[in-house]
C-alpha cells in the first residue's frame, strides 16, 4: 500500500521531504528560543531541543531517500518546479529569520516577496542545463542574507536597509563590539539551507523541453510585469494604511519588514525612499533665504569651545521611574544649577552616532533624508557649511577628536567636507591612560588627553573642538566598576550600562573642574547622541512595544540629556523643548559668539518648529505629528517646506555658493 503511494507520483518524495521537514522544524524554532530561556517555567536543554531539531529535518529526507531506493528509482523533479520551491524555502527562511508570520495580512505582499525569490531560481532552470550550481549559489546567498536580517535587527533594533550598502566599512569597523551567540533560530536557518542543498545534490534535475522552458522564461516575463506594475501601488497603500512606516523607529522599522516582507521591504526602501527636490524649489529662492539676514560679525573673542557627543548617553527615568542606589547622573544634576540643561531631540535610536554628529554641526535635519541613512556614507561627498566652517571663518582652530578608527562613517573623509583643520583618530589620539570600559578607551581616559592637548595649545586664537567618546557603546556584556545597583527591575544588561553612563557622568564632571578656574574662557556642550538598543528594555518601562507608541511618547526615547555650561557665566535655564539641529544655536549664545545667517534663518524656522527630527515634528502649539503628517496648519506646512529647501540647497545643490569657495 505504502509503495503504491509512492509510487503514485513520481516527485511525491521530493515534496514530502522539502515541505515536512521545513514545517516542523520551523515550529520548533518558533518556540525554541523561548523554551530554552530563563522566563519559561521549566526550561528545556538548548542540546534537547537542537537535537529534535535536526532529527525531525533529516528524518523527513532520509525516508524519502529510502523510500526512493526501495522502489528503485532516483529522488526526481523538473527543474522549474524545483526551482519554485527552492524558492519558497528562501522566501519563508528570511521570514522566520525576521521572525515575522508568513502570510501576510495583505496577501498582495507575500506575491510580490515571492516573485522575489522566484524569478532568479527559475531563469538559472530555463538558461542553465544543469541549474544545481546556481541554486546552491542562490540557497546560500537568500540564507546568508537572512541570517544578516536575523543579527542586524538582534543588534541595533532594525533590519538591514538598502543604504546599508553604502555602509559595509563601517559594519566591518564595529562587527567586534558584538558577540555573535547561536540561538534557534539561526541553527534552524543553517540546517534548512544544508537541507535544501542536499536535496539539490541528490535530486535528479529532469531536462526541460524547448516548450516548458519557453513558457517558463515567459512566466518570468509576466512575473515581473506584474512586480513592477503593482510595487508602486502596493507601497503607496501601505504608506496610506500605516502598514508601511518610514523615518520613525527601530520598532517600527522591524514591524514593517515583518508586515511586508524583509525583502520586498529592502526594495521598497531602495526604489522609492530617496530624497527629493523641496516644492517650488530654485536656487535662487534658497540663497534668499539666508541673504535677508546680516552677515556674522567679526569677534575679537577667542574663547575655548568643546562640543562633545556622548556615545549612548540617556537617561531611562525620563520615560518612567526606576530605582538604583545611587544618582547615575549626578553630576548633571549638579550643573542645572550653574548650566543651560535640558532633554534635547535626536534622530537615532540604538545606533547611527554619525547623523547626530551632523544635526549637530551643521543645523540640518534627518527629517527630510530617507530612512536608515548614515549621511556620513550617503550623502556627505563635498564641501559643506558648519558651525565649523563658521569657527574658520572667525580665525579659530577646528579640531576633532575621537578614539574611533577613520573608516567608522567614513568620518576620516566627512571631518575634511565640514572644515576640521585638526583631526585625532585612533591611530593617533595617543592616549595618556589605558584605562577602557566596555572594552572601549573610557571617557575619563580620553578628557585627561583632550586636556593636555588643550593646555598646549596655541592661545592667539580661539578653539573648538569636537570629541565623540565610545565608552558607552554596546553590547554590555562586561562588568563595569560604577557602583551602580538597579533595585527595581531586574536587567543585567541595564545595569552595566547605567553604571558606564554614571562613570561617564562622573568623568565629565572632572572635565568641567578642570576648566572651572581655567584662565581663558571655556564653553563646553555635551550631550547623548541616542539611547542605547538594550532589547526589550525600553518595551518595558513604557509598558508596551515601541512601535505602538505615538510621536508624542515615542519621542521620550529619542530624547537624551545635554548640558551647556560656560566657566564665566554661569546662569541657569532649562529648555524644555529642543531638538539637535538647533543645539548649536544655544551655544553661540552661551559663549557669545554671533549667529551665522544660516543659523539666524533655523532661530526663524524654530519659532514655528521646536523639534524636527527623523520620526516626527512638534509644533509651536505642542501637537507632535508623524513625518509625513499634515502639520495641520498652512503656516506650518509652508515653514517645514521652506527649511526642506534650505537644507537641499546646502546639501544637494551643486550651484550652491560655497561649493567652489576657496574659503
Amino acid at each position: 500500500m505504502k509503495n503504491r503511494i509512492l509510487s503514485a507520483h513520481p516527485y511525491l518524495s521530493f515534496w514530502l521531504s522539502a515541505a515536512g521537514g521545513f514545517v516542523m522544524s520551523v515550529g520548533i524554532a518558533q518556540l525554541g528560543d523561548y523554551a530554552s530561556s530563563s522566563e519559561c517555567i521549566a526550561p528545556v536543554p538548548m542540546w534537547l531541543l537542537m537535537g529534535l531539531c535536526t532529527l525531525l529535518m533529516w528524518a523527513c529526507i532520509w525516508i524519502a531517500i529510502d523510500a526512493r531506493a526501495k522502489l528503485g528509482r532516483p529522488l526526481v523533479a523538473r527543474p522549474v518546479l524545483f526551482a519554485l520551491a527552492a524558492a519558497l524555502q528562501a522566501y519563508a527562511l528570511s521570514e522566520l529569520c525576521m521572525d515575522a508570520v508568513f502570510f501576510k495580512l495583505y496577501p498582495v505582499y507575500n506575491l510580490l516577496g515571492y516573485i522575489m525569490y522566484a524569478v532568479p531560481f527559475v531563469l538559472g532552470a530555463v538558461i542553465f542545463k544543469k541549474p544545481k550550481i546556481w541554486f546552491i549559489v542562490l540557497e546560500v546567498v537568500f540564507a546568508f542574507y537572512s541570517i544578516m536580517q536575523y543579527y542586524i535587527t538582534l543588534f541595533r533594533g532594525s533590519p538591514i536597509k538598502f543604504t546599508d550598502l553604502s555602509n559595509l566599512r563601517s559594519a566591518i569597523d564595529i562587527k567586534s563590539e558584538y558577540t555573535f551567540t547561536i540561538s534557534f533560530t539561526v541553527v534552524v536557518a543553517v540546517m534548512q539551507t544544508a537541507a535544501i542543498i542536499f536535496l539539490t545534490v541528490i535530486t535528479k534535475l529532469e531536462t526541460n523541453g524547448k516548450k516548458p522552458r519557453l513558457a517558463a522564461l515567459g512566466g518570468c516575463g509576466a512575473a515581473a510585469v506584474m512586480f513592477f506594475t503593482f510595487t508602486g501601488f502596493t507601497y503607496d497603500y501601505g504608506i496610506r494604511n500605516r502598514v508601511i512606516l518610514l523615518n520613525f523607529s527601530g520598532p517600527e522599522d522591524t514591524r514593517t519588514s515583518r508586515s511586508v516582507g524583509s525583502l520586498l521591504m529592502f526594495y521598497y526602501d531602495g526604489v522609492y525612499n530617496h530624497v527629493r527636490e523641496p516644492e517650488g524649489y530654485s536656487t535662487e529662492s534658497a540663497e534668499e533665504l539666508t541673504e535677508k539676514y546680516a552677515a556674522a560679525a567679526n569677534t575679537k573673542k577667542s574663547p575655548i569651545v568643546i562640543g562633545i557627543l556622548n556615545e549612548s548617553f540617556a537617561d531611562y527615568t525620563h520615560i518612567a521611574p526606576l530605582t538604583t542606589n545611587k544618582d547615575f547622573l549626578a553630576n548633571w544634576h549638579k550643573l542645572k544649577d550653574e548650566a543651560v540643561t535640558g532633554y534635547v531631540t535626536v534622530s537615532p535610536y540604538g545606533g547611527y552616532t554619525c547623523n547626530s554628529e551632523y544635526e549637530f554641526l551643521t543645523g540640518n535635519t534627518m527629517h527630510f533624508l530617507p530612512l536608515g541613512s548614515a549621511v556620513y556614507t550617503n550623502y556627505l561627498d563635498s564641501k559643506q557649511d558648519s558651525i565649523v566652517s563658521a569657527f574658520n571663518d572667525m580665525g579659530f582652530e577646528t579640531v576633532s577628536f575621537t578614539p574611533c578608527s577613520r573608516v567608522l562613517w567614513n568620518i576620516g573623509e566627512a571631518y575634511d567636507h565640514l572644515g576640521f583643520k585638526k583631526k585625532y583618530f585612533s591611530d593617533n589620539i595617543n592616549l595618556l591612560d589605558p584605562l577602557k570600559y566596555n572594552d572601549e578607551p573610557a571617557d575619563k581616559a580620553l578628557y585627561k588627553r583632550l586636556c593636555q592637548i588643550i593646555d598646549k595649545r596655541d592661545k592667539s586664537k580661539g578653539l573648538f573642538v569636537w570629541v565623540t567618546t565610545m565608552q558607552n557603546h554596546a553590547p554590555y556584556n562586561m562588568d563595569i566598576p560604577g557602583g551602580v545597583e538597579l533595585t527595581s527591575h531586574d536587567n543585567i544588561f541595564a545595569e552595566r550600562y547605567l553604571n558606564s553612563i554614571s562613570l561617564a557622568d562622573e568623568a565629565l564632571g572632572g572635565l568641567i573642574d578642570h576648566f572651572r578656574d581655567y584662565g581663558e574662557e571655556v564653553t563646553v556642550v555635551m550631550f547623548g547622541d541616542h539611547y542605547p538598543h538594550i532589547e526589550g528594555w525600553a518595551d518595558e518601562l513604557y509598558g508596551r512595544d515601541l512601535a505602538d507608541l505615538g510621536p508624542e511618547e515615542y519621542s521620550l526615547v529619542h530624547q537624551t540629556p545635554f548640558v551647556i555650561w560656560n566657566n564665566r557665566s554661569r546662569t541657569s535655564r532649562t529648555i524644555d523643548a529642543i531638538s539637535l539641529n538647533y543645539l548649536s544655536d544655544e551655544v553661540f549664545r552661551v559663549a557669545g559668539l554671533p549667529l551665522t545667517p544660516v543659523q539666524q534663518e533655523l532661530e526663524h524656522i524654530r519659532e514655528q518648529l521646536p523639534i524636527i527630527s527623523s520620526f516626527g515634528s512638534m509644533t509651536a502649539d505642542g501637537s507632535w505629528h508623524r513625518t509625513g503628517d499634515d502639520l495641520g496648519g498652512s503656516s506650518y506646512n509652508d515653514i517645514l517646506n521652506e527649511y526642506a529647501s534650505l537644507q537641499y540647497y546646502r546639501m544637494f545643490d551643486e550651484d550652491r555658493k560655497y561649493l567652489n569657495s576657496s574659503k
